[in-house]
């Protein structure tokens, strides 16, 4: 690998780190127009748990449909979130990029639901990069939910 290679690949993996954290970023302030600008216009998603993981269809939705969604699901159930993300592993290959992000989330119930508890979560994120004119976006993602605690029962989220 020469100098110029070097750089580029330390670049790119900057880059693709910066891109990777806009995702709690975006959600934990509710800076939605920051959430959306990490996707590509049509993102191929799989949301759910280990148990179920197998088998479950992906879904290609408009990035916009997405973020609104995230929006509703967060400022209509929860006062506060907190997300870490981990970067465990980022592979890039030319154009083309995956990373392996560990994740845990807090998700703080509003202040008229004081019996509701703190829903915690945990498990991994896979995402899958590719370079753009306007910088690293994620065109597929996978969230699998390794482990929760006290997930509120009226949350329309299906894991």
């Amino acid at each position: 690998m020469t100098d110029s290679e070097k750089l580029q690949w330390l670049a790119d993996r900057q880059e693709i780190k910066e891109t990777i954290y806009r995702y709690p970023a975006g959600v934990d302030t509710h800076d939605w127009k920051l959430f959306r600008s990490i996707f590509t216009d049509k993102i191929d998603i799989l949301l759910s748990t280990a148990e179920r993981a197998a088998g479950r269809p992906r879904q290609i939705v408009s990035a916009d449909s997405f973020t609104r969604s995230a929006d509703r699901l967060i400022a209509q159930v929860f006062s506060v979130t907190q997300h870490f993300l981990t970067i465990y592993k980022i592979d890039v290959r030319g154009d083309d990029a995956t990373s392996l992000c560990y994740m845990q989330a807090r998700h703080i119930p509003p202040k008229d639901r004081p019996t509701q508890p703190i829903w915690d979560v945990g498990g991994y994120y896979d995402f899958y990069l590719r370079r753009t004119a306007e910088g690293w976006k994620i065109w597929k993602y996978t969230l699998i939910v390794t482990w929760e605690t006290n997930r509120p029962p009226d949350l329309k989220m299906n894991l």
